[in-house]
């Protein structure tokens, strides 16, 4: 028997930690738009919003200069 009451192999902090990888996956699509790779861009950019939209928000309003977040920024 468990010495926890909610061992269920999942870390306490899991939804930090899934904060911090919706961020770099952000992060990671922005620099492969920044070097062209868009479908790969795309494809990051959509595995972080399923992870975390906040993070995404989060990033994208740390890069305002960046086209992506301009974009997201008109709507």
């Amino acid at each position: 028997m468990s010495r926890f009451v909610e061992d269920d192999d999942r870390p306490a902090d899991a939804g930090a930690g899934k904060h911090e990888q919706a961020r770099r996956l952000a992060e990671a699509a922005l620099k492969a738009e920044d070097e062209g790779d868009q479908a790969r861009a795309d494809d990051l950019f959509a595995e972080a919003d399923r992870t975390d939209p906040q993070a995404v928000e989060n990033v994208l309003m740390e890069w305002p200069d960046h086209p992506r977040a301009r974009r997201h920024a008109r709507g």
